[in-house]
């Protein structure tokens, strides 16, 4: 056997070593997906990594009526992860000198209302302007997304609304729609193009993302694309987004075309290093800590290596866009399921190649003290965290504190251990609840009213210009009841003293003058604090 020969056989050989791994990781990959088949909506997946494309599959259906499956090829629409595709937009008109994330938004918007302090463009790029969610807020006028036709302008017009914000800008981060709403009308007025011009030709084209466009006409057909489902009870049912709002989501696209996209944070390509680096900068609070988000990126890590990354989930259509630099990873999965869990599995697939996250067992302690009952009772009483409905009663028992019957330790007289990831902390502001790496404000607040009579103070009618709507309030024995609008009423359930809670955990807090006299109420929902309601002059006063 001459050298030459021998060299093939050992390169060949090396070759199926190789390839060995790689298939048996891939087949872990479709095992992620093997509950989709062709009685179901499914996905499209697809893997890059070092360049190449190294897993490529598509699963369940596009069209359940006729029996169409989703290819490799099928067009999905990607929600949120629509959202670095507008930034990306902005940031180029940051690169062409047009515009500064440093901009005060009434520059381009004057009709946006004037706050306490200004909305900069890179507080829309962070999610950390305080405005509140314009779908939110259509929801509680009882028209919540996917229920409706929206055009991009009603979106514009309940922004505009707005009298107040969730908190001031650059303080705290809140996810909201409405920054994304105000970022492609800023692309617009500044380029003179529409959104999808601009991006089509500044970036769609020259990057040949053939199959990707906006969703700026929902009555437009789209060929290849997958209808998107949702699943009620046993059976599937048609659940696609009959909007145009588009920036924040809707953009339609294939998995090729987002591994394209993805290959610019390796590349840099168009914007450049300087600008392209901006685009996964986490944003920083006023206070100097930094966020998790950048320009409509998510900044995090999967055991131990970062991950760039967004999901999305418009109506039925569910999306995940993931890069992992030091593995030049990239994944992409699109979805036309309404119940599947885009990040969750699309951290699984991550695994796979990166491992899995080892499990950090955190110990309760192990030495605790006893309260004096001076120490015990400044704990003693009902609680609730701000803006939430979620209440804490404390017992006090002769300097022994529980919870529902449960034991509460102390650590230190200012210190509770509720548990391996609960602290309740005491300071001269009130108590601190310390939860999963989060804190909460407690107040202290009073049992709430539960009979007919005493909810009848509430009656009324109750208007809100913010959120274009009017509610009539009715006691119930035991709860309140909400008129909307014909056949449809929701109940308040009563938590705390004036505090109300709706069936998916918004808080309704009423508002009482100096003679305790109902004149109002605030309403908190998932991303939009304290949505104002009067009372109409003419109801019922008591």
């Amino acid at each position: 056997m001459n050298r030459v020969n021998s060299f093939l056989i050992s390169f060949c050989l090396l070759g199926m070593l190789l390839q060995a791994q790689p298939v048996d990781t891939l087949e872990q990959v479709d095992k992620l997906f093997s509950s989709w088949n062709n009685a179901t909506p499914g996905m499209a997946v697809a893997i890059d990594r070092n360049g190449q494309l190294i897993y490529n599959k598509a699963f369940g259906l596009a069209d359940l009526e006729r029996l169409v499956p989703n290819t490799t090829n099928t067009i999905f629409e990607c929600g949120s992860v629509s959202k670095q595709f507008t930034a990306a937009a902005i940031l180029l008109l940051v690169k062409e000198g047009k515009l500064s994330l440093s901009d005060n938004v009434r520059k381009y918007i004057p009709e946006l209302p004037e706050y306490d302090a200004p909305i900069t463009i890179q507080h829309l790029l962070n999610h950390t302007s305080g405005l509140k969610d314009w779908g939110v807020i259509y929801g509680l006028a009882g028209w919540p997304r996917s229920t409706r036709v929206y055009t991009q302008e009603l979106s514009f017009d309940i922004v505009f609304r707005q009298r107040s914000l969730n908190f001031t800008p650059g303080s705290q981060y809140s996810y909201s729609n409405s920054n994304y709403v105000l970022l492609v009308l800023i692309v617009e007025r500044v380029s003179g193009q529409s959104l999808a011009e601009f991006t089509a030709n500044r970036f769609f084209k020259p990057l040949g993302l053939i199959h990707t466009q906006w969703r700026d006409n929902f009555r437009e057909v789209i060929p290849n694309r997958a209808e998107a489902y949702r699943k009620n009870q046993s059976k599937y049912e048609h659940d696609m987004p009959f909007e145009n709002v588009h920036g924040p989501g809707g953009l339609l696209t294939t998995t090729a075309d987002l591994l394209r996209w993805n290959k610019l944070l390796e590349t840099s390509e168009i914007l450049g290093p300087e600008i392209s680096a901006l685009r996964i900068k986490p944003g920083k609070l006023t206070t100097g800590s930094e966020i998790d988000y950048a320009a409509g990126l998510s900044i995090g890590q999967v055991n131990g290596f970062k991950e760039i990354s967004h999901s999305g989930a418009t109506a039925g259509y569910r999306a995940w866009l993931a890069y992992y630099p030091e593995k030049k990873l990239s994944v992409a999965i699109l979805s036309n399921d309404g119940g599947f869990n885009p990040a969750r599995t699309g951290r699984h697939v991550a695994e796979v190649f990166l491992g899995k996250q080892q499990e950090v067992n955190i110990a309760e302690p192990t030495r605790f003290i006893d309260l004096s009952e001076t120490e015990a009772k400044r704990y003693e009483g009902l609680f609730r965290i701000a803006d939430q409905d979620h209440v804490i009663k404390i017992d006090n028992n002769l300097g022994k504190l529980s919870i529902k019957g449960d034991p509460v330790k102390a650590v230190h007289p200012d210190t509770l251990c509720l548990g391996r990831l609960e602290w309740l902390i005491y300071t001269s502001n009130g108590l601190l609840l310390k939860s999963s790496g989060r804190t909460y404000n407690l107040i202290r607040t009073s049992a709430p009213l539960s009979s007919l009579k005493e909810l009848s103070i509430y009656n009324g009618t109750y208007t809100s210009t913010d959120a274009d709507v009017s509610f009539r309030i009715e006691a119930k024995e035991g709860y309140l009841l909400v008129h909307r609008k014909p056949g449809d009423s929701f109940k308040l359930e009563p938590v705390f003293k004036d505090g109300f809670r709706t069936g998916d955990s918004s808080v309704f807090e009423f508002i009482r003058d100096n003679r305790g006299r109902i004149t109002g109420f605030t309403a908190t929902l998932s991303r939009a604090r304290h949505v104002p309601f009067i009372k109409t002059a003419g109801s019922t006063l008591r």
